[in-house]
């Protein structure tokens, strides 16, 4: 059972969290100080130190809860779904909504995902988690015969990158196209690279 201690504990490391994704996608994850975030969150420097150790805990706990939001809504995009074209459709319409809705997540995403951060995300749980479920969607895929037969690993990253940068346009242009004329270019895109010949 959780006391409202609990409560109230969660709730400030949530605010602090949402601070720290406004702050890193302004100043890139480079330039983020504690005190950034404490002022974003209108919090006093010493709070913070009360809830984290380091600023690097608060942007791995931001990392953290922002994308087990996006993974929990991929898992349950395709309930219904049939066939691997109908998947990759709920799953990228779903990453670009979940983007479009939370646009300093993304810009997190990509400050994390920076030339000297790269590693670090590629080696980050939630993004291995993701390709995970993309390549147990990719095996069945292909046991049922509706791509061809490929390393799954391969096929995940770069299904990942296809959507990512979509995502980065879609957030770049002033007027981005439809969402579902970029879902459509996506499917479209990506099935001709991997649709059983």
């Amino acid at each position: 059972m959780r006391t409202k201690e609990d409560v109230v504990e969660e709730f400030r490391k949530q605010t602090i969290c949402d601070a720290a994704m406004k702050v890193v996608a302004r100043k890139g994850i480079k330039n983020v100080t504690v005190q950034d975030i404490a002022d974003e969150a209108g919090v006093a420097k010493g709070t913070i130190y009360i809830y984290f150790q380091s600023r690097d805990e608060i942007l791995a706990r931001t990392m953290d809860g922002a994308t087990q939001q996006l993974l929990e809504k991929l898992a349950t995009a395709c309930r219904s779904c049939r066939g691997f074209r109908h998947v990759l459709e709920q799953r990228v319409r779903t990453q670009l909504q979940h983007f479009e809705e939370n646009r300093d997540f993304f810009r997190m995403y990509l400050a994390m995902a920076e030339p000297l951060g790269e590693r670090r995300l590629r080696k980050h749980a939630s993004y291995q988690t993701y390709l995970a479920q993309l390549e147990e969607l990719l095996r069945e895929a292909i046991a049922r015969k509706e791509i061809r037969d490929a390393s799954v690993e391969r096929l995940a990253v770069a299904i990942s990158s296809v959507v990512r940068d979509i995502v980065l346009h879609r957030i770049i242009d002033r007027e981005p196209p439809p969402l579902e004329e970029d879902v459509s270019f996506a499917v479209d895109f990506i099935m001709r690279g991997i649709g059983e010949r």
